[in-house]
């Protein structure tokens, strides 16, 4: 599983899904959200994220833009198994305009694995665009990368330990410094405190600040998150000056999650 390691310029990531059941809401899309906070953890958030349909066009023409759009690495889930509806291969290859063809490593590791269960349904596993490399699974089929995207399994049990292994011999050493996140509410509408926000937001460039009123019907309250990297400090204490402020002159109490409370 050859993986070069990649320069912090070049990291873009996106994260693509892929099923029916996670387009149409009837299951929980627990791979990307997975994905998602590993990659901010990781000091190296995704810029994109797609739910795409078991469709070989769209998961090509999806994949395609995103190549043009300079994503890299561009990680996947889903579809790619031995179903009729399993068509993340295909269009991956259809994307990177290359052919599918038997990928003879995994060909005889499948055909071990499963022996005499090892039906043409299961064959299907080992049609592979052309020049891949395979992604170790301990638990079931490899996944495979090649040309900056990296196909992994639907199971999440599966995806995560490969995901993992991927990640940590693909992104940079150079990692930015690791993302700290502090939420706190506010009894307040959130255009009493609007204005404030946005300047602090416009102060500190390197965080990212979200505003989120309740979604509670008739609740008066506003929750602002802010997610920085840990290392900077006067970030921090300027957030909790402004919670202050807050506190001061609307005359409010802020509630803070307990593990960022500054009192504590």
């Amino acid at each position: 599983m050859p993986l070069n390691k990649l320069q912090k310029r070049e990291v873009n990531p996106a994260v693509v899904t892929v099923g029916d059941e996670i387009l149409y809401g009837e299951r929980r899309n627990l791979n990307q959200e997975w994905l998602l906070s590993t990659l901010w953890n990781l000091g190296c958030p995704a810029t994109t994220a797609v739910m795409l349909p078991d469709d070989e066009s769209s998961i090509s023409s999806s994949i395609k833009r995103l190549k043009e759009q300079d994503h890299l690495p561009i990680l996947t889930s889903g579809g790619i198994g031995g179903t009729h509806d399993d068509v993340t291969r295909q269009g991956i290859a259809a994307a990177l305009i290359l052919p599918l063809a038997r990928h003879d490593e995994c060909f005889e590791f499948l055909k071990a694995r499963y022996g005499p269960d090892f039906t043409p349904q299961r064959e299907r596993m080992t049609q592979l665009p052309k020049g891949c490399e395979l992604i170790d699974n301990p638990i079931g089929a490899p996944g495979f990368h090649i040309g900056g995207v990296y196909a992994f399994p639907g199971f999440p049990n599966m995806l995560r330990p490969m995901a993992e292994l991927v990640l940590s011999r693909l992104l940079p050493h150079e990692q930015a410094d690791e993302q700290a996140t502090i939420s706190v509410s506010l009894p307040l509408p959130e255009g009493s405190i609007a204005m404030e926000v946005e300047s602090f937001s416009k102060q500190f460039p390197a965080c990212q600040v979200g505003v989120y009123p309740s979604t509670k019907q008739y609740s008066r309250e506003t929750t602002i998150r802010l997610r920085y990297p840990s290392g900077q400090k006067e970030i921090r204490l300027s957030f909790e000056a402004l919670i202050l402020s807050f506190e001061q002159t609307l005359a409010v109490t802020a509630r803070w999650s307990s593990a960022d409370d500054p009192q504590k």
